[in-house]
């Protein structure tokens, strides 16, 4: 068989089985890399919407995400609000198609951001680079199988996803739902580019 070094090969020098896992060992674990994201190509403007058909935005007041029921006039109207950008990253290892969802205030770049399993917009770009396995910019945009909707589950909280929720008010706010492996189409959303 042939074999060429310079095929980014590794030499495992030790397997180890523990608590029902596989560890391996590399010769040289100082020049393996760790899992990071990186920005990938630019932007893409769009718009998401829930199967109600309401315009995921940045509320004025606060920078928390919030859901309105719009018409083509009033979204181009506030366009500062509901023209999300979408940015793709690329992964060391890829699991899914790695977004960040920004949007263009009149003065500032918000992101999307799940600290705390708190959903809000924060000031300014996500960075180019993100050295870690998990980000809170970060959510994996998700086919749902049988439909044209997708889902984003955050990077930062595995098996929680983006999801509409009903204020007592009668408002649509967005916020991080646990998967309840049911179809769920308070987490199902269109994503319509612009």
């Amino acid at each position: 068989m042939y074999f060429d070094e310079d095929d980014n090969a590794i030499n495992l020098i030790e397997i180890e089985f523990r608590d029902g896992a596989l560890y391996f060992k590399a010769e040289d674990d100082d020049n393996l890399q760790s899992d990071n994201f990186q920005k990938f190509e630019d932007p893409r403007n769009a718009i998401l919407r829930n199967l109600n058909n309401q315009v995921l935005m940045k509320s004025n007041e606060m920078n928390i995400p919030v859901l309105e029921d719009m018409t083509d006039h009033e979204i181009q109207a506030n366009a500062h609000q509901t023209i999300l950008m979408m940015q793709a990253y690329k992964e060391t290892v890829p699991k899914s198609l790695a977004m960040a969802i920004l949007v263009n205030g009149k003065k500032q770049i918000y992101s999307l951001s799940c600290q705390n399993h708190e959903l809000q917009f924060k000031e300014g770009p996500p960075p180019n680079h993100i050295a870690a396995e998990t980000s809170e910019f970060i959510f994996y945009q998700h086919k749902v199988p049988g439909h044209k909707k997708m889902q984003f589950e955050s990077s930062l909280y595995p098996g929680y996803f983006l999801a509409c929720k009903k204020e007592e008010k009668g408002d649509f706010k967005l916020v991080l739902k646990q998967d309840c492996q049911e179809v769920d189409t308070f987490m199902m959303f269109t994503v319509q580019y612009c």
